[in-house]
């Protein structure tokens, strides 16, 4: 119910708006007189900050599918050049997710320049602008992740014929990104995951969390800023404090409660809400989640999914073996993650379903969101319901794991941390776990190196194609040579396809960057192409 309002007070906004726009002068953006008028309208402009990021061009597909399929986690079931590090400056792709988030911060720079116009409750107002003040933090987050240098713009366009605007360092762009961010989290004191009652808003935790996440990334490549680290640990740490999250004892039902559109509010501290199955409201249903990143199938009754991300070896031989096993050929693992995420079934091409048994390593889905779970019948073949994490529980965990060791070394609170995490993914949360006696924590006593290394892996484990991993392989600085061990471990553990190895041996310095799109620079004659395009 929730998702069909965001979505019809979304179009209610954009439709208003478009007649605005046919009656304004030929050289204007937009005129706001007759918008911004009371708080409902505020809150219908917020609601189109948000549409925009489950825009197809954003997290709706492109992003997540076209630049985060090849990693040493996952591959392409067929080869795609934009997937494989083949992008060039005029490709389509590159073009619509930088506009995709210009858009977004222009709505939310329309809604700050006119958040103070209406008559209302100085609370509701507050709450409104904090949204706004992070969404727009986030499509600038996104934004200086993947292209470096952009231009910072927190003022609505005045007009058409400004487009001259040079690029932004990007480290001013993260200073803008964290103010936006803290003034947010102050502004939304009193809007908790608790209070809130569903994770499709921003709430306080969401900033606290985020912002970890964006510290995390400035003391990593390129900006290397490693005070930073303490500022990552301090906002996480405000997380746990909070008691507002928790993990579900059961990594699985995470994954299904997207399916089945129920929220957790306890592990998730933001999710993305797409719109059943896009009938009526372009670009608002999801493609990645279950579609693209799903188990194969070709029956609609079950659920269509075209099984485009698979899971590599390497992540699969990341999880521990039970050495009791008897099962062939892969023995067991103590961690009830790698048979989830790694499917070790399909359903083919065929028009009714048949449930396969898939045994190579190579050979097994993404599956993390399993589209026969969904609930919303008949199932579109194109989009699905399933609502997207943008943080979680374990997330924060793992972030915090990560920066106490970087300011502390491997202590205790790190320890706890991933021990958390990892007592969860072997089953000891469960009411019955399958293997009770088992010893789920770290090798003690590793050195400050090694624990993040073990991080590392852990984030592979938990977070696999959640869009994660490779600007986590940028920020700790070694992509294209983890890119090129994976490789070496492909050829030489029998994953020698080319759909495996391509992305692979394609990738080089370039693709710490997405090339900023040819479109733009035509137009914008400040702006400067990314190196090696």
């Amino acid at each position: 119910m929730k998702k069909i309002f965001f979505i019809l007070t979304t179009l209610l906004f954009f439709n208003f708006s478009c007649s605005k726009l046919l009656d304004t002068k030929p050289t204007d953006f937009v005129v706001p007189e007759f918008f911004y008028s009371n708080a409902a309208e505020l809150q219908m402009a917020l609601n189109g900050v948000y549409s925009q990021l489950i825009d197809a061009d954003c997290y709706g597909n492109n992003y997540l599918y076209m630049f985060n399929t090849n990693t040493d986690e996952s591959y392409g079931f067929s080869i795609d050049l934009i997937t494989s590090y083949q992008y060039t400056f005029t490709d389509t792709k590159v073009n619509v997710l930088w506009n995709s988030s210009y858009i977004g911060i222009e709505r939310a720079n329309m809604l700050l320049a006119n958040i103070n116009k209406p008559q209302m409750d100085e609370t509701k107002r507050g709450i409104i602008e904090g949204e706004a003040l992070f969404l727009r933090a986030y499509f600038y987050f996104l934004l200086v992740s993947n292209y470096g240098d952009v231009p910072l713009k927190l003022t609505p366009t005045a007009s058409v014929k400004d487009v001259n605007i040079a690029r932004t360092p990007t480290k001013d762009v993260y200073a803008q990104i964290v103010k936006d961010m803290i003034r947010a989290e102050t502004l939304l004191q009193t809007q908790t995951i608790t209070s809130v009652g569903y994770s499709g808003k921003i709430t306080k935790t969401a900033v606290q969390g985020m912002l970890a996440r964006v510290y995390l990334y400035m003391a990593g490549f390129p900006l290397m800023q490693t005070d930073k680290y303490a500022d990552a640990l301090f906002w996480a740490q405000k997380v746990v404090d909070s008691k507002e999250h928790g993990l579900n004892p059961d990594y699985s039902q995470v994954f299904i409660n997207y399916a089945k559109n129920k929220y957790d509010v306890k592990e998730n501290l933001w999710e993305l809400e797409f719109f059943r199955d896009n009938n009526g409201f372009a670009n608002k249903g999801g493609t990645y989640a279950g579609r693209f990143c799903g188990i194969r199938c070709s029956d609609n009754s079950v659920g269509y999914s075209t099984g485009s991300l698979v899971a590599t070896r390497k992540l699969f031989d990341l999880y521990q073996i039970n050495p009791a096993s008897v099962t062939t050929p892969n023995k067991e693992s103590f961690d009830l993650r790698r048979d989830w995420n790694c499917a070790n079934y399909n359903y083919g091409s065929a028009a009714v379903a048949k449930k396969t048994a898939v045994t190579s390593p190579w050979l097994m889905c993404a599956g993390k969101w399993r589209r026969e779970y969904e609930e919303v019948v008949p199932k579109n073949s194109n989009f699905t319901p399933q609502n997207f994490p943008m943080l979680r529980y374990s997330d924060v965990l793992l972030m915090l794991a990560e920066a106490e060791n970087a300011v502390n070394g491997p202590t205790k609170v790190a320890y706890d941390a991933i021990n958390e995490v990892r007592k969860r993914a072997y089953g000891l949360m469960l009411p019955t776990p399958p293997n009770p006696t088992v010893n789920s924590a770290l090798t003690p006593g590793l050195l400050q190196d090694k624990f993040l290394d073990a991080i590392k892996a852990e984030r592979s484990r938990e977070l696999c194609f959640e869009a994660l991993r490779r600007p986590d392989l940028i920020r700790w600085g070694n992509f294209v040579q983890d890119m090129k061990t994976f490789l070496a471990y492909a050829i030489a553990n029998g994953g020698n396809n080319l759909t495996i190895t391509t992305a692979s041996r394609m990738v080089t310095e370039r693709n710490l960057l997405l090339p900023i799109p040819s479109y733009d620079l035509s137009l914008n004659k400040l702006l400067t192409p990314n190196p090696g395009y």
